[in-house]
């Protein structure tokens, strides 16, 4: 039960207290976000919502805006949404659209966690997201410290990184949970696109257990301190 595996998963880490800290949830329409959210309501987890509209999707960026809402007010849950001229800040800073859309949501979230008095920023990234960027870090060469993956932080923390995204999924879909596809992934314009849908099926036809073998080896290399 994904549930469980969540539950433990946060205990044995020691992310957070599920009966005293407020998290607040970052959220964007999209099945893992999703996922966690529904996960979180069955521990009862004390979260408040925090959605970023990024205005680079036409109306599918208003339209996640407006399903979140309405999944916040179905569960009497508070909402924050935040607006950025996202394509302007990329340009004035000389930045990538991906890097200022990152830079925008971790001040924004840093300010929430101020502003609400909560603990913890929870984010939805899963053993797929560390797994491919690995590959990212070690294709553009970030030294041993970037094929981590993906890792926890003081303030950030990633409850579903035990979680791969088939089980995600199927979660989703056993419990009827409705979510937004956001149509960006399936763009072979993006790294991470083509190493999800290129490089890593190339390597599952060579060995099935690849993902879980370099996940392993990621641990193994985290635990060095490298």
């Amino acid at each position: 039960m994904i549930n469980k595996q969540v539950y433990n998963y946060i205990i044995k880490n020691n992310l957070f207290s599920i009966k005293k800290d407020k998290i607040i949830l970052a959220i964007s329409a999209g099945a893992d976000s999703v996922c966690l959210f529904h996960i979180f309501r069955s521990l009862g987890v004390n979260m408040e919502l925090a959605h970023c509209n990024f205005k680079l999707r036409d109306n599918d960026s208003d339209e996640d805006e407006e399903f979140i809402k309405k999944l916040a007010k179905k569960h009497k849950i508070k909402f924050h949404v935040k607006s950025f001229a996202t394509d302007f800040y990329s340009k004035e800073n000389k930045v990538s659209i991906q890097m200022a859309a990152r830079q925008l949501r971790y001040n924004w979230f840093k300010d929430l966690l101020i502003d609400r008095n909560a603990n913890f920023i929870a984010t939805a990234h899963h053993k797929d997201d560390s797994i491919e960027t690995f590959f990212i870090n070690l294709i553009r060469g970030s030294g041993i410290r970037g094929l981590v993956g993906i890792k926890q932080t003081e303030k950030v923390i990633r409850p579903l990184l035990s979680i791969d995204k088939i089980q995600i999924i199927k979660f989703l879909h056993k419990n009827k949970f409705k979510y937004r596809e956001d149509l960006t992934n399936s763009s072979l314009k993006y790294l991470r696109n083509k190493i999800r849908m290129k490089l890593i099926p190339l390597l599952l036809d060579l060995n099935p257990l690849i993902k879980e073998n370099i996940f392993n080896e990621m641990k193994i290399l985290e635990n060095t301190n490298i």
